[in-house]
């Protein structure tokens, strides 16, 4: 049986990998970053991106990693992505990724969104290499920033803000953020979501993945936020099939930036459904819609 093109672009990519690394002492990793600059292959860019995916998928199953370098699902991507169109009624809009990693999440939504100016920040240098070759690969413009989104920087304001935040404790102590503990070390994400809505123009949107129980445990400095500096739209959570357990549950939150009361709505709260059951998909999209046009 014939391979699929995608198939053939895969298997390009997954040789050119283990041809690298039996030649070099890179990681697996550092193999496939290189192997995106050395494949020949043709293809449109849905392909060409999700060959990088499965690749990548591949390479994980060889070589533990850290936690912040898994990539970014689909379901996740086209969720925000979507969100992001409607929000922004599908113009010409400049987006920043919040801690962009292998910038899969970035290249999803430009798949969706030909027209969006690609920004991203990542302070991890493998992952911002890889962002860069991926970039390449898929022949696509992005604006990469070896930053830290949380410390000073010079990372220029967008429309709107989008990130697949790691879960966890910023190591030090941090100044200046209303989403920082008084005590002990503040949540990275809730920190990165505080930074990333800085970076967004007035009115501006932030799509954020969170972890689902982010609104009830340890909330207080985020209400505080909230409050005062912006408006929560959305609360979506996703589908629970795409995690481990109950625990690694995640939710994508909307905010604007400025605090204001909704107009003739209300918080927009819900369950995304899997992605294999197209019409409760088509019914949870057209939900979105209904809300933005009240």
């Amino acid at each position: 049986m014939e391979l699929s093109n995608l198939e053939k672009i895969y298997e390009a990519l997954v040789n050119k990998t283990d041809e690298i690394k039996k030649e070099t002492d890179l990681s697996r990793i550092e193999s496939l970053s290189r192997a995106l600059l050395e494949v020949e292959v043709d293809g449109t860019k849905a392909e060409k991106r999700k060959a990088f995916q499965f690749a990548y998928l591949k390479q994980l199953k060889d070589e533990a990693i850290q936690p912040n370098h898994q990539l970014t699902p689909d379901v996740i991507g086209y969720t925000i992505g979507y969100i992001n169109n409607v929000l922004n009624d599908n113009k010409e809009v400049s987006l920043l990724d919040v801690g962009s990693g292998t910038g899969h999440l970035s290249m999803t939504l430009s798949e969706l969104n030909p027209e969006l100016q690609l920004n991203g920040v990542e302070i991890d240098s493998t992952l911002a290499e890889l962002n860069a070759n991926l970039c390449e690969f898929l022949e696509t413009h992005m604006k990469i920033y070896p930053q830290n989104i949380i410390e000073p920087n010079f990372i220029e304001t967008v429309d709107t803000a989008v990130g697949d935040l790691p879960v966890g404790y910023y190591p030090v102590q941090v100044e200046g953020y209303k989403t920082a503990f008084k005590e002990d070390n503040s949540f990275a994400h809730l920190l990165m979501i505080e930074a990333g809505m800085n970076k967004v123009k007035s009115d501006g949107i932030g799509i954020f993945t969170v972890p689902s129980n982010i609104l009830t445990e340890n909330q207080e400095t985020l209400k505080k936020y909230i409050k005062e500096d912006v408006t929560l739209l959305m609360f979506l959570n996703l589908p629970r099939t795409i995690f481990k357990d109950e625990k690694s549950q995640k939710s994508i939150i909307v905010l604007k930036k400025g605090h204001e009361s909704l107009q003739n709505k209300d918080v927009l709260i819900g369950d995304i459904p899997d992605f294999k059951d197209e019409t409760s998909m088509k019914n949870f999209l057209r939900t979105i819609e209904e809300w933005n046009n009240k």
